[in-house]
């Protein structure tokens, strides 16, 4: 099966937004393996002669880890409420733009201090 490239891109960005919010609760083997593959683009067979171990092995403990970091979200999914947040605050700030084009100055005080409360929350 053929995959489009940002197909490709955005199962690498889930994957690795799945490790930021659970990649502690992995061993770290798990952790390590997870890290060259994902985020240092190795390949299995650099992972493996780093670690001494089979590309196999490699393979076998990545594939282990994400099917781990799957199950946390399954059962927290604190991903799945982070992303709705970020859309909620996405849509928040959509809105105040559209209120502050409107040039009043109350609002436009008002607008200005929301923003800068949205913009905290979200670092």
């Amino acid at each position: 099966m053929l995959y489009k490239v940002e197909d490709l891109l955005s199962k690498r960005q889930d994957k690795n937004l799945l490790y930021d919010f659970y990649g502690a609760l992995l061993t770290e083997k798990q952790q390590e393996i997870f890290t060259m593959i994902n985020q240092d683009d190795c390949s299995f067979a650099e992972v493996g002669r780093e670690l001494d171990i089979t590309p196999q092995a490699v393979a076998d403990v990545l594939k282990r880890a994400t099917t781990q970091l799957e199950k946390f979200e399954d059962n927290l999914g604190m991903v799945a409420k982070f992303m709705l947040q970020k859309k909620v605050f996405e849509d928040v700030e959509i809105c105040l733009n559209e209120l502050d084009e409107l040039e009043l100055s109350d609002i436009s005080a008002t607008v200005n201090s929301i923003k800068s409360s949205l913009s905290k929350l979200l670092v």
